[in-house]
This record gives C-alpha cells, sequence and structure tokens, in this order.
C-alpha cells in the first residue's frame, strides 16, 4: 500500500499529463462497453435512458495575490442521464510571476438542458462538487456551476470554480497564498460526442 505522500511523489517523479491521458482514455473505453448509448445530434441532449461520452474545452482566469493566470481545460464528460455528468478535465495554469501548474479536476454535476425542437438553441445549468489533483501542492476541493448557451453548433457560457486547497502554498516571491481561490471560467467552443 503506496502512502498518499508515496503516492504524491510518485505523481511528481511522472509526466502527470501523460498519465492522465492514460487514465481518460481507459476510462472512457470501459465506459462505452459497459453502459449503451447512442449518438445524439448535439453534445448537450441527453435522456434518462441513454448514457453517452462527451468532450469539451473551457478556459479560465484567476488571480493570486494580484497576479492574473489562465487555466486552460480539456474536459471529458460521462453523460450518466439527463440530470448527472461526471466531468474530468485535464488542466494547466500559466501566467506572469504565476507558479505553473497541471493537472485533473474531476467533478460530478448536476445538470438541466432546455433545447428547442431542432436543438439549435437551448440553455444549459449545472453545479456541483469536484476535487483537484495537481502539481505543486495545488490540490483541492471545490464547487462549480455555470449557464451555457446553445446557438446553432456553438457553446457559449460562464461560470464560477469556487477551490479550497488542503495545504499551504507560496508564490514565487515566497509569499503565502490564501487556501480559497475563486475562478471565472469561460466556455468559448462547443464539445462533441465520442
Amino acid at each position: 500500500m503506496i502512502s498518499p505522500v508515496g503516492l504524491l511523489n510518485l505523481v511528481k517523479m511522472l509526466n502527470l499529463k501523460i498519465l492522465l491521458a492514460c487514465v481518460f482514455m481507459v476510462g472512457s473505453v470501459w465506459a462505452q462497453k459497459k453502459y449503451p448509448y447512442s449518438f445524439p445530434t448535439t453534445p448537450t441532449a441527453a435522456t434518462t435512458k441513454d448514457s453517452k461520452i462527451t468532450y469539451d474545452v473551457s478556459a479560465s482566469l484567476g488571480e493570486q495575490n494580484g497576479n492574473q493566470y489562465q487555466e486552460i481545460n480539456l474536459g471529458v464528460n460521462w453523460v450518466m442521464n439527463s440530470f448527472l455528468n461526471w466531468r474530468n478535465a485535464l488542466f494547466t495554469r500559466m501566467g506572469n510571476n504565476v507558479t505553473s501548474v497541471s493537472g485533473l479536476d474531476s467533478s460530478l454535476r448536476l445538470q438541466l438542458t432546455s433545447l428547442n425542437d431542432d436543438n439549435t438553441f437551448g440553455v444549459h445549468t449545472f453545479l456541483g462538487p469536484g476535487v483537484r489533483v495537481a502539481t505543486e501542492k495545488y490540490n483541492a476541493a471545490f464547487g462549480e456551476a455555470g449557464l451555457i448557451f446553445k446557438l446553432g453548433g456553438i457553446q457559449l457560457g460562464a461560470g464560477i470554480k469556487s477551490l479550497q486547497y488542503f495545504e499551504n502554498r507560496e508564490s514565487k516571491d515566497k509569499v503565502v497564498l490564501p487556501k480559497n481561490e475563486n475562478q471565472v471560467f469561460i466556455i468559448l467552443s462547443g464539445g462533441g460526442v465520442l
């Protein structure tokens, strides 16, 4: 049995991006074989009797002690039914005078979607808890909520994520960072179905 400290050291030694990509692929293949789903015409159209895997791209903005940063996220969603979505997203954080961080956000989202008859216009809202596994002592629990508008084949939306970090962190200037942080995220492009 590996201790949590030993596991964290192992993750630091390995290339985190490759490891997480492998986990996503294995999980996606397993979910597709175990749970039947159909290919709907839009990634947000879900019914209670089908399950599907979708993907999305989003960007987040935040601030640490007056320094702005950006995060880019590539998410894989297991839409279990029309009300529940398990989202896993690889992310990388960058910015001036900000520690670069990469990792995985995993969240369970309660969601509601309303689309017109031809699926060209609709509204999607979600909220839920999650956990962040990241480099540089940036492991955290979070809550998030958002609203997305579907306009033809494009999805535009925004939301907020509130992070509560487990460990004490320091900036590049050795200033202690607060244990909580809020991010605003923007979904600029649509997703798709795998």
